[in-house]
Formats: structure tokens, C-alpha cells, sequence
């Protein structure tokens, strides 16, 4: 049985909270995926991606050197474990229309999966 484990991607890429948008659409760019996990005192507390960017940023013409990411990165995280089979993450995503798990391990985060993995 092929799981979310088997298709997550990792290691994780994170952005601090208190980080202009302008640096996290470059990070973004520069390794090529559609997310970064937001972190605040080391800890994972959202994500931001690239239609929160497009949605939240551009369409209100916000200015990305003075917008953190804070202001607009999506919460809570939506998790599933890595053991869980990959129908389950298929049917969440859909159930919770979005595009992006964590996937977690004894309540750790260990990677990401993406529609785009499937």
C-alpha cells in the first residue's frame, strides 16, 4: 500500500513569520515549490503558498516588501500521519479544498505533500 510518506516531499523549506512576502516568493522561485512552511520561534505555524501569494498579494496589490508573511500565510497546518495511505491524503486534500499537507511522524513534521505528488 502506497502511503503519504512514499510521495512527500522533504526536507521541509520554512520561512520565519516576521519575513517580508517579497523573500518568501523568492525562496519560493529558487527551489522551485509551491510552499514554505511558516515557522515562529522555531516552531510550525502556517504555511504560505503560491495562490496565497497570487490571492492575498497581488490581487490586492499589496506591497511585498512591507507585508509579512504572517499577514497572510494560511492556518492552521492540515496534517496526516506518514503512515496514512495515500487515498486518505488524496480524499483531505479534496474534503478540505486545498492543495498542501504536512506530514507528520510522532506529531513531527517530516515533510510535505502536494497535489502536484500525487
Amino acid at each position: 500500500m502506497e502511503t503519504a510518506g512514499n510521495r512527500m516531499t522533504s526536507p521541509i523549506l520554512s520561512i520565519d513569520q516576521d519575513e517580508n512576502i517579497n523573500t518568501a516568493a523568492e525562496k519560493i522561485y529558487a527551489n522551485e515549490v509551491g510552499s514554505l512552511l511558516v515557522t515562529h520561534n522555531e516552531n510550525f505555524i502556517g504555511i504560505i503558498t503560491k495562490t496565497d501569494l497570487m490571492l492575498k498579494v497581488l490581487i490586492k496589490n499589496l506591497n511585498s516588501e512591507s507585508t509579512l508573511v504572517a499577514e497572510v500565510m494560511s492556518q492552521p497546518l492540515i496534517s496526516i500521519d506518514v503512515d496514512e495511505p495515500l487515498e486518505s491524503a488524496k480524499n483531505l486534500l479534496h474534503e478540505k479544498s486545498i492543495r498542501h499537507l504536512v506530514v507528520t511522524r510522532n506529531n513531527e513534521v517530516v515533510g510535505i505533500l502536494s497535489t502536484k505528488d500525487l
